[in-house]
């Protein structure tokens, strides 16, 4: 039974990888979630709560309408958490005897101290609060699930586990197009933030295009939303919400990857799925310099690193991809190679199937 208040139904993480993993190796698997209805999605059910977009229902109320739809549920059932908004009711279902694990996907903590709608004065206790339930969840959870090597602090070492978020080769493995016959196209997924470069990304197209000729597209949501116009004045093609498989299409079809998060502790400690993505598709990632991205670019020889906040920098090793294929074909071979082989959730998942199995479901 998974349990989240902030995602979308079919959120790459939790329904993708996680729910069809267990699934498909025969566990009965449901999904309770804000969302207008329930459905039947690949044999696991959708179980519908009131959907909110924001606010104090968003925190408050949705957690307890999930709450009261986990109640419901049999008592051998395995709650599995995907949400800090959650913890409290992770909490409740574990002091009535229910069995419960969290998925930690993010430094929750950490990351409150860069949301812009929160008031300076209220992101600390925000945060303290936080590290209480984490800690308290710690202690009185069956299992702590993380997405990456930093959370680990948390949480209690002999009931954690790692489990990173690499992309679903398979999905990369149709529609496949020769490098040399791709889209002339550099490409960037996933929430679009100033602190997470997008900025910076487009001035260094606009750099970048008075030498050499290429597009740029961007997919996902900007945050906060008046970033959009800003953007939009620069020469960017903005795709919108783009679902999984289809950004990997696209990806198939590009000539790179960009990944220059700005250099704040966030960043440099987590590695996001775009750069697997990237890898994936075959194509060289013009990348930050700095914290964990770095080092899979260097282990892996797969781009080229850059200083994030200089948009020159980003816009030399732009050019030089564009104008360098043979060079950029060689970085997006040894890039793809190493997903296949090492960073890929195929591979990954069996790490999910291994904790599972410790619970006797």
């Amino acid at each position: 039974m998974l349990a989240n208040a902030g995602h979308n139904p079919l959120d790459p993480r939790i329904f993708l990888k996680e729910a069809i993993s267990l699934s498909k190796n025969g566990y009965e698997v449901s999904l309770i979630i804000p969302t207008p209805q329930d459905d039947v999605v690949n044999g696991i059910s959708i179980i519908s709560v009131t959907p909110y977009a924001r606010g104090w229902r968003k925190l408050i109320v949705c957690p307890w309408l999930v709450f009261r739809k986990a109640l419901r549920q049999p008592k051998y059932a395995i709650f599995h958490l995907h949400d800090s908004e959650l913890l409290v009711i992770g909490i409740w279902l574990k002091l009535l005897g229910r069995k419960v694990i969290y998925d930690a996907h993010e430094d929750t903590p950490q990351q409150i101290s860069y949301q812009h709608w929160l008031p300076p004065l209220l992101k600390r206790p925000y945060a303290w609060l936080y590290i209480f339930l984490e800690k308290l969840a710690g202690l009185m959870f069956d299992g702590i699930i993380i997405a990456e090597p930093v959370i680990a602090k948390y949480f209690p070492s002999g009931k954690t586990c790692l489990i990173r978020n690499f992309p679903i080769v398979s999905n990369f493995n149709q529609d496949y197009i020769d490098y040399e016959k791709r889209s002339r196209r550099i490409v960037h997924f996933g929430m679009l933030t100033k602190v997470r470069g997008v900025l910076k990304m487009a001035n260094a197209v606009a750099m970048a295009k008075r030498n050499c000729e290429f597009e740029f597209q961007i997919a996902g949501p900007f945050s906060p939303k008046e970033l959009e116009k800003e953007i939009l004045k620069l020469p960017v093609t903005y795709l919108g919400w783009v679902p999984s498989k289809e950004i990997a299409k696209i990806t198939l079809d590009s000539r790179a990857g960009i990944v220059v998060p700005q250099p704040i502790e966030r960043y440099k400690t987590n590695y996001p799925v775009k750069l697997f993505e990237y890898m994936a598709a075959g194509v060289p990632i013009v990348a930050t310099k700095y914290g964990e991205v770095a080092s899979f670019i260097k282990e892996c020889e797969c781009g080229i690193l850059v200083d994030p906040e200089d948009e020159k920098e980003i816009a030399s090793a732009i050019e030089f991809i564009f104008k360098n294929e043979t060079a950029a074909k060689e970085m997006g071979v040894r890039g793809r190679t190493m997903v296949f082989t090492k960073y890929s959730w195929e591979k990954e998942s069996e790490n999910l199937l291994a904790f599972y199995s410790g619970f006797n479901c």
